[in-house]
């Protein structure tokens, strides 16, 4: 049986910096659990969720297309890949999408001609499309 997988979270508080890891379902309650330790052995800090929630609100994080197209340009898709390659690919960089967000996002780069995907249902490989033979490369003049 295999391992189960844990997340690994690091929540900083003033001073402080602790490192969480944890299976998904235990890890809400265990950064819960260590935000109230802090609180409580940093009085000082009189930190708010709501200031939290306010910092965090202004980031946004990227969509899985665009972590796709990443992938895309460092090379990741030189080599064929099956959607559960590129799921685990995006779940070891931090992003936990569903394999159905990522298949609707793989199709849409296939359809812009950006990805080629060869196979069957359920067996479907991914790879960059490479430019066809005798294409110009446009380049900005100097």
């Amino acid at each position: 049986m295999r391992e189960q997988e844990k997340i690994k979270v690091e929540v900083t508080m003033g001073p402080a910096t602790v490192r969480i890891e944890a299976p998904p379902e235990k890890v809400e309650e265990a950064v819960k659990q260590v935000i109230s330790a802090l609180k409580a052995s940093l009085p000082q800090l009189k930190i708010e969720e709501k200031t939290v929630a306010r910092e965090l609100k202004g980031k946004s994080l990227p969509t899985c297309s665009i972590l796709l197209k990443n992938l895309i340009d460092e090379g990741w898709f030189d080599k064929p890949r099956t959607l559960a390659e590129t799921v685990q690919e995006l779940a070891r960089r931090g992003y936990n999408y569903d394999s159905t967000a990522v298949s609707h996002s793989l199709l849409d780069l296939v359809r812009e001609r950006t990805l080629t995907r060869e196979g069957s249902p359920r067996r479907y490989v991914y790879y960059r499309t490479q430019p066809a033979v005798g294409a110009l490369e446009v380049k900005p003049s100097e």
